[in-house]
């Protein structure tokens, strides 16, 4: 991607914006959903939550629960999902609902007979997700649950390929069921783990894969998930990603408290954008996803630029100064390398690159919940 030179801070975010995906779909895992469904101020709780951080897709958890109570393949009783994706498809902005599961089974015998029970498309799923955690070996191997509640049953191995093989079966299911459904369905997968040959099976067997980056703090997200990107653009031109983060307190939920949802995304854009180049075009980066709602207090979008539009930084390239001008609002600044250490913080107006070795920097400028950046190149 050719490199413009400007010099707003706001005009850097409306090219980040325009010029790739990353900002087009956001995604929110709904944890807890069997005690959400049916209390109307829960779900409404939920919705407003959705509406007012723009989360275009609800993916469900926990409908296995649901079932038990309220038998999905029944239409007189599964009213109460559809009443819910109703609502949320037309007071709240949600353009897709989706089912959370982890076996072919449930797929086939409980969402697809679900969303066949209904007539309006704005009652039905939309998204099919497998989560099934193959590579977790905890799990898979002898005595886990994988291994005894489906390996075994299935004669396969409690080893990672026996549990990928299951994988792969349970996304052909998926992807018959949805192409033999009237109703759109996209059809997806999480994603932790993988090797270079288990992603270009994967990205042959669905329409859209959602990978983890599961760090405290985002300015090492890419990194952390660049090698697997890597090995779904070179096996798989053109797939569509999103990209998770959690708000689980053991991972990002401080950092994006202290900031906001929008300033981990364009950290992980900017990133993306600078160490990509070679490759990013075979990936389409859908979007962001977060894991997961229960998770989400006190964490909001908190986009608002406005604050941030007059604020420029020369020269740059710098050899010594960097001078940012118009700090207004701001609270502090830093600066990253390339590989996402933290190099420069200061408050100042005035930054010292002369210590610094060659090469392109991140600078961050801080709010209070908002974060914008900048690439700097050190001559």
């Amino acid at each position: 991607m050719k490199k413009l030179p400007i010099k707003k801070i706001t005009l850097v975010v409306i090219i980040l914006v325009s010029s790739f995906k990353v900002f087009s779909k956001r995604t929110l895992y709904v944890n807890n959903f069997e005690n959400i469904l049916g209390n109307e101020t829960a779900e409404n709780e939920l919705l407003a939550y959705s509406q007012n951080n723009e989360f275009e897709t609800l993916l469900l958890y926990g409908l296995h629960i649901i079932n038990s109570n309220h038998n999905l393949q029944n239409p007189a009783t599964n009213i109460i999902l559809a009443n819910f994706i109703y609502k949320a498809k037309t007071s709240y902005g949600v353009l897709d609902v989706g089912a959370t599961a982890e076996n072919a089974w449930f797929f086939t015998n409980v969402i697809n007979v679900y969303n066949n029970s209904r007539n309006n498309p704005l009652e039905k799923l939309d998204t099919y997700n497998l989560e099934f955690e193959y590579w977790n070996y905890s799990s898979t191997g002898p005595g886990g649950y994988y291994c005894t509640n489906y390996l075994t049953p299935n004669s396969l191995p409690c080893t990672v390929d026996g549990a990928f093989q299951f994988y792969i079966a349970t996304l052909k299911s998926m992807k018959t069921l949805a192409d033999s459904n009237a109703h759109l369905i996209t059809t997806e997968a999480y994603v932790g783990w993988t090797t270079a040959g288990q992603a270009d099976t994967i990205g042959a067997n669905l329409d859209r894969l959602r990978l983890h980056a599961y760090v405290e703090n985002p300015n090492t997200a890419f990194n952390y998930s660049e090698n697997r990107l890597l090995d779904f653009a070179n096996g798989n031109p053109g797939i569509v990603i999103s990209i998770i983060f959690s708000s689980e307190p053991n991972f990002m939920q401080n950092w994006l408290i202290n900031n906001s949802m929008s300033a981990a995304e364009q950290i992980y854009t900017a990133n993306y954008i600078s160490g990509s180049s070679s490759w990013s075009n075979n990936i389409n980066l859908e979007g962001f996803t977060y894991f997961a709602y229960t998770h989400q207090t006190n964490i909001s979008l908190s986009n608002n630029l406005e604050p941030y539009k007059e604020i420029i930084t020369y020269p740059n390239p710098v050899q010594n100064i960097l001078t940012v001008e118009n700090f207004k609002n701001l609270k502090n600044i830093r600066i990253y390398n390339n590989v996402g250490q933290l190099v420069i913080e200061t408050n100042g107006s005035e930054i010292d690159f002369t210590n610094l070795s060659k090469g392109i920097y991140q600078i961050q400028l801080y709010s209070d919940k908002e974060v914008l950046i900048k690439k700097i190149l050190k001559e």
